[in-house]
């Protein structure tokens, strides 16, 4: 009986030392401006001719594709070399939030060459937000929303495991860090050379008439709280010297 209490109470103590370890990280919800020479997208991509297999080579071979939608994640994907041999696969689901990424968690307790990452792609019929899922999206927006989810892709592989426990613990518990960390990394794609197409999403799912419902029910409390308009994207697009040469 002695040795389970002594048990219980080492690991009562151990959860606490994690705990405490883990809320004393210093996380910035920010996304910065760290990409080292972009290269600038066309401001639409739907009638440029692409081949997969040259666009290919330039991500890499580590990077999942979801059906129906390979070039789209390979043109995010392109504008991300800093992540090349990163693994990351994007998945088609019938379940969840729209668009969402994480990440494998045993493997953010090895080696950070060896993280495996997923961006979570809801694709089933008759959800609540239908109009704004991947397969209803304008081309163009379709990228942008891709370049924004392999945004949070690049957060996390800048940080430590503990740090990344602290960032999902003050995303899910602080709305106004919730907020920043979403809104600036709608910035990400205009970092990476792709703020048309974020651009693009932004407007498409405030102001196109396929999206009324959907902004109905959820523009207040989700889109205008916690991401960009499509005018303070173009603010930004604006004063980034990449637009502007």
């Amino acid at each position: 009986m002695k040795f389970v209490k002594r048990a219980l109470l080492g690991l009562i103590l151990l959860l606490v030392a994690l705990f405490l370890a883990v809320w004393l990280q210093q996380v910035d919800p920010m996304q910065y401006d760290l990409v080292d020479s972009p290269h600038l997208f066309p401001d639409s991509l739907v009638n440029y001719d692409f081949d997969l297999d040259s666009l290919k080579k330039v991500v890499g071979s580590d990077k999942g594709l979801p059906p129906g939608f390979e070039l789209q994640a390979l043109l995010a994907y392109a504008a991300y070399p800093e992540l090349k041999g990163v693994k990351i696969d994007m998945v088609l689901t019938q379940e969840g939030a729209p668009m969402e990424s994480n990440f494998n968690i045993w493997s953010l307790f090895g080696a950070g060459k060896n993280r495996q990452y997923r961006i979570l792609l809801n694709d089933a019929a008759g959800t609540p937000y239908d109009e704004i899922l991947l397969r209803n999206l304008p081309f163009d927006a379709q990228v942008g929303i891709l370049a924004h989810e392999l945004g949070h892709v690049a957060y996390y592989h800048r940080h430590t495991t503990l740090q990344i426990a602290k960032w999902g613990l003050s995303y899910l518990l602080d709305d106004n860090f919730h907020a920043t960390h979403e809104q600036s990394t709608d910035l990400m794609p205009v970092y990476h050379g792709l703020g048309r197409q974020i651009h693009e999403y932004a407007w498409y799912v405030r102001y196109d008439d396929c999206c009324a419902a959907a902004y109905a029910k959820f523009g207040d409390q989700f889109m205008d709280k916690y991401y960009l308009s499509d005018k303070a994207i173009q603010e930004a697009i604006d004063k980034h010297p990449l637009y502007n040469k």
